[in-house]
């Protein structure tokens, strides 16, 4: 069997393919005039932070032969201005894959594995798990700072909205209030690889 292939066999094991209720669908909510200029506020106040810590819930839904899949776990996001770390975690909160991304490339550790390396952390993932993960991106994602048309990052409204940068279908479904940083965000994109990839983010605890 080649390498390649048993290494794509392993993403399965990583999550479990039943979607967990902590990523359920979120119903929209009208926002009210006073809320509405809350959420204005909020965001223009908003500031780019390059140190912090990110923990919750994600979910991947893919493509492998042709056929669906579908996995779910947790995730302990790190950054500053060295680079990027993150541990995804199993339902049972084991860590089962490391992923650090710097200036001197992405390295990719899966559970009684030897790392790997790449200078394309997105091929790496793909390679490797059968699915690509935008973490540059999600730099900027995650704290509601989005690039649009190549123009500089701007500052995403707190409400419900749906953005499309990267090549990626970026949908702000749900905000924490205090600070206003973004609890929800879905992703969607359409790849040779892996046919329709959807991710969803729950963001539970900024540290």
């Amino acid at each position: 069997m080649p390498s390649n292939t048993r290494l794509s066999l392993l993403a399965p094991a990583i999550f479990c393919t039943l979607l967990s209720t902590g990523c359920a669908s979120l119903n929209k909510q009208a926002a009210t005039p006073a809320t509405a200029a809350t959420s204005t506020a909020s965001a223009s106040t908003r500031q780019y932070q390059q140190q912090i810590q990110i923990s919750g819930k994600i979910s991947i839904q893919y493509q492998q032969g042709d056929k669906p899949q579908g996995q779910h776990g947790s995730f302990e996001w790190e950054q500053d201005a060295q680079g990027i770390r993150i541990n995804l975690l199993s339902p049972l909160d084991q860590t089962v894959a490391r992923i650090t991304v710097n200036a001197q490339g992405a390295t990719l550790e899966l559970d009684g594995k030897a790392p790997r390396t790449a200078s394309d952390l997105d091929q790496l993932l793909q390679e490797t798990l059968g699915w690509s993960l935008p973490v540059a991106g999600l730099r900027d994602w995650l704290q509601g700072f989005v690039t649009v048309d190549g123009k500089p990052a701007t500052t995403v409204k707190a409400e419900d909205q749906t953005l499309t940068t990267q090549g990626w279908k970026l949908r702000y479904a749900s905000w924490h209030e205090q600070p206003s940083f973004p609890k929800r965000i879905d992703l969607q994109r359409y790849t040779e690889q892996a046919g329709d990839v959807s991710i969803r983010i729950v963001v539970n605890e900024w540290k």
